[in-house]
């Protein structure tokens, strides 16, 4: 946060609105909600917001060829595949399963046998454990197992549109040695299709920041190089004042676009119209902040 004691309300009244700041600035300094608004609210969006786990940001990042420049930034998130029934407010229930018959309709199948980690320390087999879904007294269950014992737990699998699949079970079991390392093995049991990894993927994605003085065809070319040097189908534009056949162009070539405005809410700031009623100074006519990273207007607008 930014403050300056100059700034009287009376005479900021009368200052003109700063200048958009630099894109890239904007995301290096971004909050994680930025981050996230990034994937959730482009066009199309890369993910639905329960999809996304933890999420960080490179800014300025060389391509693999340095004559050809650098991409704007990478974006990487944890791309939640599937959940533990349960583990939070809005998470599904366990299955609602009556009778033998019905849990053998929905595991006819089961994988082999994954290791989820090897040979970690305790510490960070529990916070592998925790990060899942699982709270305390259940790691401490999967982490004090006897040698033949498993724990068995719901899970629920993520569509590539983001809706809940049929449940599956997940059995888990620990192997914990002398040396004060701790080795974690899962099979799942399901009714047709395996559960992908074990309950999120990394991925990486390109953000580009719009050119507006080069062409269409050269702004879409950086976006390409950006994605092949990350090996990935998708990328995120950061766009403003595109017309109608730019954006239907960039989005048939699998480029997600956001608006560039939505940056001036990161640096440029107004206590008086900010919706963030849990800080003091929200309301408040005479703030001297004049920038703040937490900064939300009451009638933000995308």
């Amino acid at each position: 946060m930014v403050s300056s004691p100059l700034a009287p309300s009376s005479q900021r009244q009368q200052v003109s609105r700063p200048a958009a700041p630099d894109p890239q600035l904007a995301l290096a300094v971004a909050d994680d909600s930025f981050l996230r608004s990034l994937l959730t609210d482009s066009l199309p969006a890369i993910a639905h917001p329960h999809e996304i786990g933890s999420v960080t940001v490179e800014v300025g990042v060389p391509l693999p060829n340095s004559a050809l420049g650098r991409m704007d930034a990478v974006l990487t998130f944890e791309h939640i595949n599937c959940v533990l029934a349960g583990s939070y407010p809005d998470a599904p229930p366990l299955p609602d399963l009556h009778n033998h018959r019905e849990y053998q309709a929905i595991t006819p199948c089961h994988s082999d046998l994954s290791t989820l980690a090897q040979n970690v320390s305790l510490t960070e087999a529990e916070a592998l454990l925790a990060r899942s879904g699982f709270n305390s007294d259940e790691v401490q269950h999967i982490l004090n197992l006897p040698s033949q014992g498993w724990h068995k737990s719901w899970w629920y699998s993520l569509t590539a549109e983001g809706f809940l699949t049929v449940p599956f079970q997940r059995h888990i079991r620990s192997r914990c040695y002398a040396d004060g390392t701790c080795t974690l093995q899962f099979k799942d049991h399901y009714a047709q299709q395996r559960p992908e990894g074990f309950r999120s993927q990394p991925q990486k994605l390109p953000v580009v920041v719009h050119s507006p003085h080069v062409s269409f065809c050269d702004n879409l070319a950086h976006v390409n190089l950006s994605r092949q040097s990350l090996s990935t189908p998708q990328a995120i534009l950061i766009a403003d004042d595109l017309t109608e056949l730019e954006v239907e162009g960039y989005i048939r070539q699998n480029v997600s676009l956001y608006r560039q405005r939505s940056l001036e809410y990161l640096l440029n700031a107004n206590c008086r119209s900010c919706s963030q009623v849990k800080c003091p100074l929200q309301g408040v006519d005479s703030s001297p902040v004049l920038a703040c990273r937490s900064f939300r207007p009451v009638d933000v607008g995308m």
